[in-house]
């Protein structure tokens, strides 16, 4: 198997956001000694074009103030020769809240108090390794969707969906406008075994005439958390309950301002690094 080597430049201020970003596609990344490029790898097969140009997209999402410099994507092909294995070890396993997120090569946790989640480091972003991730999935193991039925709107790879059917919930409709993300997530419900509980839709939004839902949880970029927030609130019953993440510091206020105008209650605000995740009820 062919591999492409994805190296990313960027301004120092844009570093730590790039690194999450090339870290949540391909598992993991790696910065160069001046920390001004930022390396991941991934399989060169047909779907390589595809993840890139996603990657594209959530780079040219970048706030203003931290990617002033031009952001450059580089590739370079790279000869198997025991790079699979390479990328094995390169893809580690991480716990976040009451998880233990693994590829479906990887070893089951030694502590068996954690909840066993097999992710596929496919084309979709959501692999546990990203902030925004991360702190969805401790808001889901502080407040589990036992015997809910969960929306997840902007779903990638399935992860929060996987989660959210792993700590109980009844039903959970998984709904992501990019086809590219389908193959992958439902991959990852296969290999969860929940595909009994979690459905996955292509749409640019909650379908109408689903719900009401219990719960809902949105890891996607500010814009569309804005702009699909008003069919989210329809699609949830009175006092049900939203988590958004994936919000930049610098966009926190727009975001709960827009919530707040749809009668969404803010309950807490959480913060890793520059990333923002807003816990929230439907009044």
């Amino acid at each position: 198997m062919r591999w492409a080597e994805i190296e990313v430049s960027a301004g120092p201020l844009a570093q730590e956001l790039v690194a999450d970003l090339v870290s949540d596609l391909c598992g993991g990344a790696s910065l160069s000694g001046d920390h001004l490029c930022v390396t991941g790898w991934l399989p060169a097969d047909d779907r390589v074009e595809d993840r890139l140009l996603l990657l594209r997209s959530r780079l040219d999402a970048l706030p203003s103030e931290v990617s002033a410099s031009p952001v450059e994507i580089t590739v370079r092909p790279v000869e198997d020769n025991g790079w699979l294995l390479a990328y094995r070890e390169f893809f580690q396993p991480v716990t976040a809240g009451r998880f233990h997120i693994r590829p479906p090569w990887g070893e089951v946790a030694d502590d068996r108090s954690l909840v066993d989640l097999i992710v596929d480091p496919g084309m979709a972003f959501g692999t546990g390794h990203h902030p925004t991730t991360r702190m969805m999935l401790e808001v889901l193991s502080e407040m589990p969707p036992a015997g809910l039925s969960v929306l997840d709107a902007g779903a990638g790879s399935a992860i929060l969906s996987v989660a959210a059917a792993k700590l109980g919930a009844a039903s959970v409709l998984a709904v992501e406008v990019d086809s590219s993300a389908e193959e992958n997530a439902l991959l990852n419900i296969r290999l969860n075994g929940v595909g009994d509980r979690v459905r996955f839709v292509l749409e640019d939004g909650p379908p109408e005439g689903e719900g009401p839902f219990d719960a809902a949880v949105m890891n996607i970029v500010a814009d569309v958390i804005i702009a699909l927030a008003p069919r989210v609130r329809q699609a949830l019953r009175p006092d049900a309950w939203l988590a958004c993440s994936g919000v930049i510091d610098s966009r926190l206020d727009e975001v709960t301002r827009a919530l707040e105008e749809l009668r969404f209650e803010i309950l807490e605000v959480r913060e890793s690094g520059e990333w923002r995740a807003i816990i929230c009820r439907r009044t």
